[in-house]
């Protein structure tokens, strides 16, 4: 696929101010999916990361166009830990009365739409997501619209409120997407949202944070300022723990003033840095383990978890596999990679086989699925 990089030599939030270089991750594939291509037509790039020095938003200087990013689809939403956030992200939509007709913006594997009509059999729900086909989960009043959403974007109908999962930390530039929104909201209705908490995914040190498709390190105070500055009141917020994520609920209000307090950008650079620190040391570390090891080993997650190892240095001569629980990765190949995606069901097959776990809140759900139902005698490394 032939492309041309799209270049973001000024701050996305403040076009006057200036960007300070963090990092650069050298030869970076563009997608986190799998796919049976060959290895040769994959797509590689460097991820250049700025900072703002008047926002402290963290920024890629360099990113693809979205059909080389979502060429192939990947997020199927597979586990407890989604399904225990899609649950309670129904809950939070819940608390508002009156809410009959929905639009979602992003709808990925449409769990969430799901949920709704199972508990409103009158409601009405719009889903707009591109990268999915829904033959099996189709059902009554759930409408499925394969678009994308943009600038020109126009919703067509009336709701009672719009809907986002863990879609605004995709946008190339979230002003524009917040301000779509407000446009074509209705005074009344609702702006429902569950967005994952990238500074706590940075600081404990989770890699599926900042990628290709996360190109903003777009933190709660930033998303609280950019919210009051298009004009969205704040009317509801709560926490959600297990996916550390936070759902939004705002109504429409009038665009205010926003101060930018340094400590945003201290605190943001601070926390990067830091991050880097431990994965480079974190690597080292696994690269010692894996040259003293004299036995079968595998890496977990068909994903930017293990790409992102594999980009900072991790030596994969000695693995054999990456396993993965998703059955529409499984037999294909991890782009960017030459490895091979099977079931970690797998591991059944072998004695004392050491399986490399990096997958961040997903660890423990893997790990106790791997040790109590496929082989007890795995050695995690995690």
């Amino acid at each position: 696929m032939k492309y041309s990089p799209i270049l973001r030599n000024s701050s996305i939030l403040k076009k006057k101010s200036k960007l300070d270089h963090l990092h650069t991750f050298n030869n970076c594939p563009a997608s986190m999916a799998c796919t049976i291509q060959d290895q040769n037509e994959d797509l590689v790039m460097d991820q250049i990361w700025d900072i703002c020095q008047k926002t402290g938003l963290i920024q890629l200087r360099k990113i693809f166009p979205l059909e080389v990013v979502y060429q192939f689809s990947h997020n199927d939403g597979i586990g407890k830990v989604w399904e225990n956030h899609d649950i309670a992200f129904l809950k939070f939509i819940l608390n508002f009365n009156n809410l009959d007709s929905i639009f979602e913006i992003g709808a990925g594997a449409g769990r969430v739409g799901k949920l709704f009509l199972s508990e409103n059999k009158n409601g009405n729900w719009v889903g707009l997501e591109p990268n999915h086909h829904y033959e099996k989960i189709i059902m009554k009043n759930f409408t499925h619209k394969r678009e994308w959403f943009d600038d020109g974007y126009i919703i067509d109908g009336d709701y009672d409120a719009i809907v986002h999962s863990h879609v605004i930390e995709h946008m190339y530039n979230p002003i524009s997407f917040l301000e779509t929104i407000h446009q074509q909201m209705d005074d009344n209705s609702y702006h429902l949202f569950s967005v994952p908490n990238l500074f706590y995914f940075i600081q404990k040190k989770y890699t599926n944070a900042l990628n290709f498709e996360h190109t903003l390190f777009i933190t709660e105070d930033i998303i609280d300022n950019l919210l009051k500055q298009i004009g969205f009141s704040i009317i509801k917020k709560d926490y959600h723990s297990e996916l550390p994520c936070i759902f939004y609920a705002c109504q429409k209000a009038k665009p205010d003033n926003v101060v930018w307090d340094r400590s945003i950008y201290k605190k943001n650079k601070q926390v990067f840095l830091d991050f880097l620190e431990f994965h480079r040391n974190d690597v080292d570390r696994l690269n010692e383990k894996i040259n003293d090891f004299d036995g079968d080993i595998f890496l977990f997650g068909a994903h930017i978890f293990s790409q992102f190892l594999i980009f900072n240095g991790l030596e994969t001569n000695k693995i054999i596999n990456i396993l993965d629980n998703s059955k529409m990765k499984q037999k294909n190949r991890l782009y960017g990679t030459s490895l091979k995606v099977e079931s970690p069901t797998i591991l059944k097959n072998f004695i004392n086989p050491v399986v490399i776990l990096k997958a961040g809140m997903y660890n423990d759900e893997i790990k106790d699925d791997i040790l109590s139902n496929i082989n007890s005698n795995v050695i995690i490394w995690e």
